[in-house]
């Protein structure tokens, strides 16, 4: 009978084992089947992404300014990579010394063969070729393709076999961007930018070329900047374009506050104001920049602008009123992004009328209370070279594929927010400054020039900072059929803080070189 019982007990504990192992091989191999079967993959299997070949960009004649050229890496199973984009002789160097366990990986490197053109337009990319900053980063999903893929596989000591490495999935080129940038403008205009930072002692400028005709930016030279092959090494604040950053524009905001007013109605050409050193307002005192000398109690409109006086400046805005010069100055394309296509860009800061202390109607006509984008107010002066048109700055020409069978193209659309008389009168007004006022410097013996200088004090965290100043010139020529506009900012000069002599050399060597270039008939011979 014992016997009986042990030998039940056994089978009944074989049976149980039997039935708990059953049960275990199909929790095993149905339920959990996906689970370990990617487990086991996972052990000796590895994906690696490789990224896409991105596409080239383009100066507006086809030179290349960023590409990509073939580098080689170096990947261990289970380990990751032990070196990346090397030259072949690094590579195979690293390679070798393990060779069944080292695998020679094709990568691609981005390189920009011209260092530091046009850097802060361009941007650069990281070590896996994503855009890290300007056109690079903005244009991202263009230009970085489809990311391909690579399997390798090891045994179960995660010791990789030889020759397992292969393709899984192709990846797909990106295509390519063409800017509006000439490199030959750009060329020059970083050059006589470089060497008006050095002579007058200036943290840093900035120099935009447009064409007149249609809005697209030929040049534009910011400085400091930075070589986008090594970026690491710069200041990371030089890597941000400047070009999207709002300031106060000071002085060259006067021809905005003229524009505006005769557009309105309030003012003509012929307008009389008063002469005065100061005038209050809002509790306020308010002096002019320079000491003027008066040529009688009363003065022309063309008179206020050439000698850039801020008490006359000021009676014109009193003349438009808040609410019509808040409107004029949001229908110049203040107050919101121009919309170049790069991130980062700002709106500047322009408050509702309704907000604004009593004194802001004063200073903003010139050009304080008020911050505006370089982008912005070199737009502005589009409407006068063009009989009332506004133009949007435009940075990129196009995006296509390499066989030119996908293309998307940018354009302007002309936006008539002036009258054309208006803009004659202002041409007339701001040729006026070159020929008599404090623009001379910028005047040229074959075009006509027209425009404005400006000296504006800078301001941080709510005040003026005494002995900063941010000296500017912007203009457009030849004077009867304007074909460029240009603006020059330099930030803080030593030497001297007037546009005249700070902005305008600059404005007159760039604009005069483009001119002549672009076979332009000149209008004064």
């Amino acid at each position: 009978m014992g016997e009986r019982r042990r030998l039940a007990a056994i089978l009944i504990f074989f049976f149980i084992s039997l039935a708990l192992i059953v049960l275990r091989l199909a929790y095993i191999q149905i339920l959990r089947h996906d689970f370990y079967q990617k487990y086991s993959a996972e052990q000796h299997t590895r994906i690696i992404n490789l990224a896409a070949r991105r596409g080239d960009i383009f100066d507006r004649n086809g030179n290349i300014i960023a590409s990509s050229i073939d580098t080689y890496s170096v990947y261990r199973h289970k380990k990751g990579w032990l070196g990346r984009k090397l030259s072949l002789v690094e590579a195979q160097k690293l390679q070798q010394a393990d060779p069944k366990a080292n695998s020679l990986v094709k990568e691609k490197k981005r390189i920009y063969p011209k260092s530091d053109r046009a850097a802060q337009l361009i941007g650069f990319v990281g070590l896996d070729n994503q855009g890290l900053s300007g056109v690079e980063l903005s244009f991202d999903e263009y230009l970085r393709g489809k990311e391909g893929k690579l399997v390798t596989e090891g045994d179960p000591s995660g010791r990789e076999l030889y020759g397992a490495l292969r393709e899984l999935e192709p990846g797909s080129n990106g295509l390519n961007v063409t800017l509006t940038i000439d490199e030959n403008i750009q060329y020059v205009a970083e050059r006589e930018l470089a060497e008006q930072i050095k002579s007058f002692g200036a943290n840093s400028g900035m120099c935009i070329v447009m064409d007149a005709q249609n809005g697209e930016i030929l040049a534009l030279a910011s400085k400091p900047d930075f070589d986008p092959n090594d970026y690491g090494k710069a200041n990371s604040t030089n890597w941000h374009p400047r070009f999207l950053n709002p300031y106060e524009p000071g002085s060259t905001f006067k021809g905005v506050t003229v524009a505006a007013a005769l557009q309105e109605g309030v003012i003509t050409t012929d307008t009389k104001l008063q002469a005065l050193d100061q005038i209050e307002i809002g509790g306020k005192i308010i002096k002019n920049s320079h000491q003027i000398k008066w040529e009688g109690k009363q003065l022309s409109i063309s008179r206020m602008l050439e000698q850039s006086i801020n008490t006359a400046t000021v009676q014109v805005g009193l003349k438009l009123g808040p609410e019509r010069f808040y409107r004029q100055i949001r229908n110049f394309g203040f107050g919101a992004k121009v919309g170049c296509g790069l991130y980062g860009e700002s709106k500047g800061i322009v408050r509702d009328w309704r907000d604004w202390y009593k004194s802001d109607i004063g200073m903003i006509t010139f050009g304080q209370s008020i911050s505006v984008t370089p982008l912005q107010l070199i737009g502005a002066y589009s409407a006068f070279a063009t009989d009332g048109y506004l133009l949007k700055p435009i940075l990129i020409k196009r995006v296509e594929s390499e066989d030119g069978r996908f293309v998307k193209a940018f354009t302007n659309e002309k936006n008539q927010m002036l009258s054309p008389q208006v803009a004659a009168d202002m041409r007339q007004l701001l040729r006026n400054v070159v020929v008599l006022g404090s623009g001379r410097r910028a005047s040229m013996e074959a075009f006509a020039v027209c425009g404005k200088t400006g000296t504006a004090q800078k301001a941080a965290r709510g005040i003026y900072l005494k002995g900063n100043y941010i000296a500017s010139f912007v203009g457009f020529a030849p004077m009867k059929e304007p074909r460029i506009v240009c603006l020059v900012i330099l930030d803080n000069p030593k030497a001297s803080i007037w546009g005249e002599s700070v902005a305008g050399p600059v404005f007159k060597r760039v604009v005069e070189f483009t001119l002549r270039y672009l076979n332009v008939r000149p209008d004064m011979l």
